[in-house]
């Protein structure tokens, strides 16, 4: 096989990445999730693809149709399992290189109108993610809370990190 040759049924997919040289791979496309609220900003799409040496890459990208120049924000990932790409899309923050001006009305504001503009700007930066967050649970699953806890364990009681299970006194004497 030639460099120019591919395997069976993949193609030559090149992944643009944000301040990075594209991603190219030999891969087939698995899934394909977008989330479009007309009352928000910004257009996310995720793909995922299986990557013809083994593995899989994983594209994020945030379109922004109202801006001028209808910027674009790319991140992609390769990896060899499914968690590191879970990890990387659900530690993803959609409005991290998000310029001011796609969540702010446009320039020149009077100084009175600034609070009421950036605590509108502060509610559609929280809808963003959370609309990010509802579109990678309904695409691939819950993703447990910050730090450690379990979404269904909001006290934090539950242990990071469960130890091994209970040894009946039984067990104990037929082990020594």
């Amino acid at each position: 096989m030639t460099g120019m040759e591919g395997a069976p049924g993949f193609d030559f997919v090149l992944a643009p990445r944000q301040g990075r040289r594209p991603l190219g791979f030999q891969g087939r496309l698995l899934a394909r999730v977008e989330a479009a609220p007309p009352d928000l900003p910004l257009r996310s799409t995720v793909t995922l693809h299986e990557a013809a040496p083994g593995g899989f890459v994983c594209a994020i990208r945030h379109r922004l149709p109202d801006l001028p120049g209808a910027e674009e924000r790319c991140y992609a990932l390769a990896a060899a399992d499914a968690a590191t790409l879970l990890h990387f899309l659900h530690t993803h923050d959609p409005l991290r290189d998000l310029p001011a001006s796609a969540l702010l009305p446009p320039a020149p504001l009077p100084p009175a109108l600034l609070p009421a503009a950036l605590a509108e700007a502060a509610m559609l930066g929280a809808r963003l993610r959370a609309v990010w967050r509802a579109l990678l649970a309904t695409s691939f699953g819950p993703w447990p809370a910050p730090s450690g806890r379990a979404a269904n364990d909001p006290a934090g009681r539950a242990p990071r990190h469960p130890g091994p299970p209970e040894e009946s006194e039984h067990e104990r004497d037929q082990r020594v």
